[in-house]
């Protein structure tokens, strides 16, 4: 099981943008001074909210300044006060998170008395807004390496969304690299539904070539082809190699800390799954990936690992069929809590370093609980709203050791009734699979494995030198 999990993946629809971590306190007004944007909102404003909402943003408007600003008051109010944003849905009963982005009922005061106060400007300057790399790449400093897609440019279409596919990549490495952070970076970024990438070796009996990138789609570069010329298909839903990193809009960056990094081998390809949405006209997408090299040796290696090793849908277990495929029941029209259940017996000591749920439209929530050894149980993250537009990877705030033989499980549920304002049809049974209409049950989890100390693997090829 060492670093591999594999899972059926894929990714729900989202719009996000990232907020930024710096909290800046916010104090209640009274009514006789009225809070102004300059002296009390510009700088809650700054700290937690123009990370997306600047002119080369993701979000739809800037935050920049009081002339921006102003015409979405109302709206502000409204979003804050239902902590809608900045979108953080994580239970704050259970577990620390570096990357919590949640206001202070203060900061939700200060802002809802700013709008009912007439939202004035108020004396003085506020203060400068943070500076941005205007490079389009979130990290401070630019990519180590970058790689584009093997076809540069993506013709979307005027309406609707693109099957998913995947196109086959190899990175220059003249020898093994640890990758620090990863960022998957779209020219169109809400165009772009779901991506993932994955290390793997080329299937059997193909090399990369030029054929139809899914049944009836465009030909394109970067294709594994056998040598009849038949293009390479997974399996419905199937993930190839080791998974690496899963972009969402809003997300799109992974970044560890010193000392644990991602080993990208030099004889792997990238396996790069695409699956992209139209914006309403025809559009040209570019995307690259950014890869920013660990600078010192890292002590571990950060793995990606699902909790569903065992998956059981209304308390039935799903096992597998004759081909070794576990076939997932639909969910069935109209039912508004149907329980959902993953479950990971984990095989070794590790470090857990962040959590992601992931499902579609009709998910409802998900909490990750661990049961230790002794059989103590701790809730390391609930969701208790889950949002498929706002998929959120929950960085702890310090690693969590967990003991072999202790267990994870993931408990779920969807809602595909027309309570449910996510879901685009009530009525419809729902399969499990790769697009966005489908669904899935993903519980993500980043972990290093304690004994695999890459100190100890450097000291032993030293010594067969």
């Amino acid at each position: 099981m060492r670093g591999v999990v594999k899972s059926s993946v894929a990714f729900g629809a989202v719009l996000a943008c990232c907020v930024a971590a710096a909290r800046t306190p916010g104090a209640a007004q009274t009514a006789a001074a009225t809070p102004t944007f300059n002296k009390h909102v510009a700088p809650i404003l700054f700290a937690n909210c123009v990370t997306c909402h600047r002119p080369s943003g993701i979000a739809p408007f800037s935050l920049t300044s009081y002339e921006a600003a102003v015409p979405f008051a109302k709206a502000i109010k409204a979003r804050v006060a239902e902590r809608a944003m900045p979108p953080w849905y994580a239970d704050p009963k259970f577990g620390e998170f570096k990357n919590a982005r949640a206001l202070t009922d203060a900061q939700i005061e200060t802002l809802g008395a700013w709008v009912d106060g007439g939202a004035p400007q108020g004396d003085g300057a506020p203060p400068a807004p943070p500076k941005f790399e205007e490079t389009g790449w979130r990290m401070n400093r630019p990519p180590d390496e970058i790689l584009e897609l093997p076809f540069k440019e993506f013709e979307l279409p005027a309406r609707g969304e693109v099957p998913t596919f995947t196109v086959w990549v190899k990175p220059p490495l003249r020898e093994d690299r640890f990758v620090q952070a990863i960022e998957i970076k779209p020219s169109i970024r809400g165009a772009v539904h779901h991506s993932s990438l994955s290390l793997a070796s080329l299937p059997q009996g193909t090399h990369i070539g030029r054929a139809a990138v899914y049944p009836g789609g465009p030909e394109l570069d970067g294709v594994p082809v056998f040598q009849d010329g038949r293009p390479f298909r997974a399996a419905s839903g199937e993930e190839f190699g080791t998974p690496i990193f899963f972009y969402v809009p809003g997300g799109g960056l992974l970044q560890f800390p010193e000392g644990v990094a991602k080993r990208f081998r030099q004889q792997d390809y990238l396996s790069w799954g695409l699956h992209m949405i139209s914006s309403g006209k025809p559009e040209k997408l570019r995307v690259q990936v950014g890869l920013w090299y660990a600078r010192r040796d890292p002590h571990h290696e950060v793995h990606t690992w699902t909790v569903n090793e065992r998956l059981l849908m209304d308390g039935k277990e799903i096992v597998a069929d004759a081909s070794g495929q576990k076939r997932m029941p639909n969910i069935p029209a109209g039912v508004s809590n149907l329980p959902m259940t993953g479950i990971l017996k984990v095989p070794e000591d590790i470090n857990i370093y962040s959590l992601w749920p992931h499902m579609h439209y009709r998910g409802k929530d998900m909490r990750f609980v661990l049961t230790e050894p002794n059989g103590k149980e701790t809730t390391l993250l609930n969701v208790p709203q889950y949002n498929p537009h706002w998929q959120i990877t929950y960085e702890l705030a310090k690693p969590l050791r967990v003991k072999k033989g202790s267990t994870i499980t993931a408990y779920g549920h969807y809602d595909n009734s027309a309570a449910n304002h996510h879901n685009p049809d009530p009525t419809a049974e729902v399969k499990f699979g790769p697009q966005g209409t489908d669904e899935m049950y993903i519980p993500f989890l980043e972990v290093t494995v304690e004994n695999d100390d890459l100190r100890f693997e450097r000291q032993q090829q030293f010594l067969r030198q």
